[in-house]
């Protein structure tokens, strides 16, 4: 799936870098365009892994370049008086292979918060497209991020098509504060993203999936639902099992007693691929939510394609389709026969019942 991801804040910004260096990172670049947004001049001169025509301040005038320091009411007015310089700013970025736009932003600022919505409304103007957002939770308890969260939540339910929720606060380490753990809270929603957006790409080796997943199923999954939560777990493989490759001594007795030497164990495999859906769904999701509450669900396992065993995928449907009570689910496979480790992205979709949510509506 061809994506352009728009950062707006601080934090949507830095989570975009980070996807612009894992798009180019993996044998498939799924990123089509990207670009930060932000009142914060400073934090934007950071983010130097994104070219400098990627970044755009807006605000000036409201905010001096220096951010909102959590006053929505601020970045409101900076967008509202720079709607079309903003647009055309993002327009500048696209190309005619995207398959979809996707907003990212921490709601608890004052720029992710107040501006990300009405930025959803203008594109939503001109793009037939879906426009999703990355609605990053925060991990604070202060009455200030829970208002802006509560509000960014519910004027972006009306501006996009679904929001996919990622909780810092469950994903936070003991003890440790937001910016402490900034970087590694990061790379758990860029995997995430990555092993969804990937889904479907071309990748360098050619390979192509049994049952390949493409755009429209990823869409589908998302459309008609406010809120989505991903869950994702890996299991690394000893080389020469990823491979098939070993000593000569190895791959000779291979070919004596099994007659190829590509042969590996079906079991094993089968544990492998099933307790990795378990992990994905059972695990921490970006954002916990009743498992029963969700509409649909979309599976993607990847590996060696020696390891995604056809009945292993089937059965790993039937019992997902058992835990989320959701006839509407769909699944792909995405073999990287480069690799040693076998993953499952699972995505979840309309939910309705988030604990997280819950709790800050209490505090506003």
């Amino acid at each position: 799936m061809r994506v352009a991801a728009v950062g707006v804040g601080g934090a949507g910004g830095r989570i975009v870098e980070q996807l612009w260096r894992d798009s180019h990172q993996r044998e498939t670049l799924y990123l089509g365009a990207a670009c930060a947004i932000d009142t914060d001049t400073h934090a934007l001169s950071q983010l130097t892994a994104l070219p400098e025509n990627q970044r755009h301040s807006f605000g000036l005038f409201e905010t001096d370049g220096t951010g909102t320091d959590g006053d929505r009411t601020s970045a409101i007015a900076a967008i509202e008086d720079e709607r079309l310089e903003v647009r055309r700013a993002i327009d500048s970025a696209l190309t005619s292979d995207i398959d979809a736009l996707v907003l990212v932003a921490g709601l608890a600022g004052g720029t992710g918060g107040g501006a990300t919505a009405y930025i959803a409304d203008a594109l939503k103007e001109v793009y037939t497209m879906p426009v999703y957002c990355l609605s990053v939770l925060p991990a604070q308890q202060g009455d200030e991020a829970a208002v802006n969260t509560i509000h960014a939540l519910r004027i972006l339910k009306a501006a996009v098509d679904t929001q996919i929720l990622f909780d810092n606060k469950t994903w936070l380490g003991s003890g440790q504060t937001v910016d402490e753990a900034a970087k590694s809270l990061n790379e758990t929603v860029v995997t995430r993203l990555g092993a969804l957006f990937a889904a479907g790409e071309p990748t360098n080796s050619g390979s192509v999936g049994q049952s390949a997943v493409d755009a429209s199923e990823i869409i589908t999954t998302l459309s008609g639902s406010d809120f989505a939560t991903l869950g994702y777990a890996s299991q690394e493989l000893e080389p020469d099992e990823a491979t098939g490759d070993g000593t000569i001594i190895d791959r000779l007795r291979s070919q004596l007693f099994s007659g190829d030497a590509d042969d590996i164990n079906e079991i094993e495999a089968y544990d492998v691929v099933e307790t990795t859906l378990h992990r994905a769904v059972r695990g921490k999701l970006t954002a916990e939510c009743t498992l029963a509450s969700t509409d649909s669900a979309l599976t993607v396992f990847a590996g060696p394609p020696r390891w995604l065993l056809r009945d292993a995928v089937t059965d790993g449907q039937r019992w997902l389709a058992d835990e989320l009570q959701s006839p509407e689910m769909r699944s792909g496979d995405m073999p990287t026969p480069d690799q040693s480790t076998v993953s499952v992205l699972v995505l979840l979709s309309g939910i309705t019942e988030l604990p997280r949510v819950a709790e800050l509506k209490t505090l506003t």
